[in-house]
């Protein structure tokens, strides 16, 4: 038997710049099935807006504090979690998100973030204390 009808929800993880109008119509033009129809979901609508800088004195402040208290490089990417810094990137505030270190052997054990065995070492803990002071402070030296 055919179903008469379907139904999908897609979950559509946009750039923080995107022209979210401008990719349904990208999608509209890629069915090019007038019996499809693409139903936007209005809730929980994050504002578009420009990624936040790697130039700036927060970044670099941020950048040596890793190197300082981690000995790594700083490598921006971006998640494809959610955020409320969508919303202040769209009032011009620079944000960017950090999190202390993990253990390698933790995704392998299901203990990844937000399941129910997410954790922290004890170890992560002092360092991202440290990371933070020197991050914090040398931004605001700057200011």
């Amino acid at each position: 038997m055919i179903p008469s009808e379907a139904e999908a929800t897609l979950d559509i993880r946009a750039l923080p710049d995107e022209n979210i109008s401008a990719f349904y119509d990208m999608m509209r033009k890629v069915i090019n099935d007038p019996a499809v129809e693409i139903v936007p979901d209005s809730r929980n609508q994050r504002p578009g807006a420009a990624p936040s800088r790697i130039d700036s004195d927060a970044y670099h402040s941020i950048e040596a504090a890793y190197k300082k208290i981690y000995g790594v490089v700083t490598l921006p990417y971006m998640s494809t979690g959610a955020t409320d810094m969508a919303f202040l990137r769209a009032k011009g505030v620079q944000c960017y998100g950090i999190g202390a270190m993990g253990d390698e052997e933790d995704a392998g054990k299901g203990f990844g973030a937000h399941s129910d065995q997410e954790r922290i070492l004890e170890e992560a803990v002092y360092k991202h204390v440290q990371f933070f002071w020197e991050a914090v402070t040398s931004i605001a030296a700057k200011h």
